[in-house]
């Protein structure tokens, strides 16, 4: 009887992680991947979604064709358990059992840790998909009808900081086309010590770039910055200072999912699962945990908490690594393994790449302002996009260049 591999989260660590195991497996296991919706979304687009510059035809891709070539079966369903003893996945349709279990899911946003933080009422997303996206491009169309203070940010153990960076420059780029950027307070709000810190001790020589470009569009920076509340209104920091605002966009912090939190033993206080270093769970060597679902020891240099951003390389690399490991558990072959170093390695490549494109030397502001809204869309999502999908039609595993 063929192995049953079954994969929970069909974004980019599950979604590699599919393409993986079938590529190498070539239809010797069963793989199966659930999802409550079979779309792959490619989510570093969502963050221009409001300012018109992404579509969602163009940003997504139905996963379904591709797992059918692959003789992967797609599910299409929400998990609310796991039994981890009798190797079982609760659905509300039916158990599903495996021999393999994949841990794909991401991470999900925690609103309600910050008061008044939740989205569409105080303030504005771009996560949870298209859904949230869509209503902050409406807010936004408003915004630049009657504009006023702009707040933008990360809150305390907010794990994307990088995300408020480029939505920050495209909101900039907006109100330039606008002639609005001038009669505009702008604050950023972050819980890092420097700007560039991004959670993982910053990029060099970035933070200094950072603040030089900063002060050439006169925003207000809060470093170290504790949110306390957030209003209609306004944005209030731990401490008393108060930040009048008209359109709030902040990251919130981020948490696993309720499956993992509900099942005993498997996760942390917020649903994050601790791994080895070949990325399977400490008690059950069977259960791979993959991207942004994955516990990693926070880096301890900052007086607010910063979260580790998962970025795309790094659930790409974890994926990859439990596809050839389960392979070789199974088959026989050699395990690959990494430190904790070596996955901040990965990270460090993507946002190397984003601090290139922000904080770069620019003769004037003008240029700075096309230059980054422009280059970090063209170069960086439609090329990985139109990766992801021929990547399952191609002869080679997935080998995406950045």
């Amino acid at each position: 009887m063929k192995k049953r591999i079954i994969i929970v989260g069909s974004g980019f660590a599950g979604y590699t992680t599919a393409v993986q195991l079938a590529k190498a497996t070539k239809s010797r296991y069963d793989i199966s991947v659930i999802d409550k919706k079979p779309e792959f979304v490619f989510t570093p687009s969502l963050v221009w979604f409001p300012f018109g510059k992404k579509k969602i035809e163009n940003s997504s891709f139905d996963t379904r064709p591709i797992y059918e070539k692959l003789g992967v079966t797609f599910i299409e369903s929400i998990v609310y358990g796991f039994d981890l003893e009798d190797q079982l996945i609760y659905t509300p349709d039916r158990d599903i059992e495996y021999d393999y279990l994949v841990i794909a899911t991401g991470s999900t946003p925690k609103f309600a840790s910050i008061k008044g933080l939740y989205p569409n009422i105080h303030t504005w997303s771009v996560f949870s998909g298209f859904e949230h996206a869509q209503i902050t491009k409406k807010a936004w169309k408003e915004y630049l009808k009657k504009p006023g203070p702009l707040v933008v940010g990360t809150s305390q153990w907010g794990g994307y900081s990088y995300v408020a960076y480029e939505f920050l420059f495209n909101a900039l780029y907006q109100l330039h086309k606008a002639d609005l950027l001038d009669n505009v307070p702008i604050h950023f709000i972050t819980s890092e010590p420097f700007l560039g810190h991004f959670g993982i001790g910053g990029l060099g020589e970035d933070s200094d770039k950072a603040m030089e470009l900063f002060k050439s569009f006169n925003i207000k920076v809060h470093l170290n910055a504790e949110i306390h509340e957030v209003k209609s209104t306004e944005i209030i920091l731990k401490g008393g200072t108060v930040l009048p605002s008209s359109f709030t966009m902040i990251i919130p912090p981020f948490n696993g999912i309720d499956a993992v939190k509900t099942t005993r033993k498997f996760g942390n206080e917020n649903g994050l699962i601790r791994v080895t270093d070949q990325f399977y769970h400490p008690n059950h060597p069977n259960v791979f945990v993959a991207g942004g679902a994955i516990s990693v020891i926070q880096k301890a240099d900052s007086k607010v908490g910063i979260a580790m951003p998962c970025t795309h390389s790094f659930s790409e690399m974890t994926a990859k690594a439990i596809a050839q490991n389960i392979t070789a558990e199974i088959e026989g072959g050699i395990h690959v393994a990494s430190t904790t170093e070596e996955l901040y390695s990965f990270i460090r490549k993507d946002l190397q790449y984003l601090g290139n494109i922000m904080f770069r030397e620019y003769s004037n502001v003008t240029e700075a302002l096309n230059f980054i809204a422009k280059g970090s869309q063209d170069k960086w999502a439609n090329h990985s996009l139109k990766d992801y999908i021929e990547s399952a039609y191609s002869e080679n595993f997935m080998n995406i260049k950045y």
